[in-house]
């Protein structure tokens, strides 16, 4: 769905402490957030999307997605999903710094849930 068919990465699910952790560590953030992408993989590797290539790492905080899941009234699923979506995409090189990146974002996560749905 995103064009890397031979792309892999690694998804952890922890708890808030351990992703607390991480934020402080990596990003000097001393509070639990709700989805860490780490990339392994320079910007040049993703050229070729065709090769074998191991994205990076995506680290979700169960407990804070269960917390936003029930906040936001969606299955819990849908939640781990997005947030799944949310980091492969970091992984790959979007972000949302700026307006124009966010709503870039957005869309392409939008439109991978939908592609999703049927199988949340």
């Amino acid at each position: 769905m995103l064009g890397f068919p031979r792309a892999s990465v690694s998804l952890v699910l922890t708890d808030d402490e351990r992703i607390r952790i991480l934020n402080r560590d990596f990003l000097e953030i001393d509070h639990p957030t709700d989805v860490l992408s780490f990339p392994f993989a320079e910007p040049g590797d993703l050229v070729d999307r065709g090769r074998d290539l191991f994205l990076g790492e995506i680290y979700i905080s169960v407990e804070t997605a269960r917390a936003q899941a029930r906040a936001a009234r969606r299955p819990f699923p849908r939640e781990v999903a997005h947030l799944v979506v949310h980091g492969l995409l970091h992984l790959i090189g979007h972000d949302h710094a700026r307006p124009a990146e966010r709503r870039k974002m957005r869309a392409a996560e939008s439109r991978l849930l939908r592609e999703l749905g049927p199988m949340l």
